[in-house]
């Protein structure tokens, strides 16, 4: 159906996921070794190497302000979905988003989508909230997201 989109929902925390369009996400991979980096920025998880590339990972519930201030133990169920930039990719081409379980890819069509107006938004990394047959999911604000990483990629280097 032309009105359809294939979308990814990335686990995010027990009860929270990421709806994003399928071609943002370059790959899903197992977790694997993540190289610390010095920030104080708690929801930056380090970089991860991907193709040659060393790119950074981020723990989007954290930065959101939902989890406590420690972020939660890795554990071999989490994934890596690397996502491409599309608002700075000459600045950064890709980065990481910690997945707490398997993304589900899903065919989205405009009627599957209903936006939840009355709940507040709480942070400027979520652009919208969602539910999409009967799962609640974040839509990100790409253009924050990828401010931020840069951001503080530029004080690090």
């Amino acid at each position: 159906m032309a009105n359809e989109i294939r979308a990814v929902l990335i686990p995010i925390e027990a009860n929270r996921k990421l709806l994003l369009p399928n071609a943002m996400v370059a790959e899903v991979m197992a977790m694997r070794s993540i190289d610390d980096i010095e920030t104080d920025q708690k929801w930056l998880l380090g970089t991860v190497s991907w193709r040659g590339w060393d790119i950074p990972l981020i723990d989007f519930g954290l930065l959101t302000g939902y989890q406590h201030e420690e972020p939660t133990n890795l554990v071999s169920t989490d994934n890596i979905a690397v996502l491409k930039c599309i608002n700075h990719p000459q600045d950064l081409p890709y980065f990481a988003v910690l997945s707490r379980g398997i993304p589900k890819l899903q065919l989205v069509s405009r009627g599957d989508i209903q936006l939840h107006e009355e709940q507040e938004v709480i942070h400027h990394a979520i652009a919208s909230l969602v539910s999409i047959e009967d799962e609640m999911a974040d839509i990100p604000n790409m253009n924050y997201l990828e401010t931020q990483l840069i951001s503080c990629l530029i004080v690090l280097y």
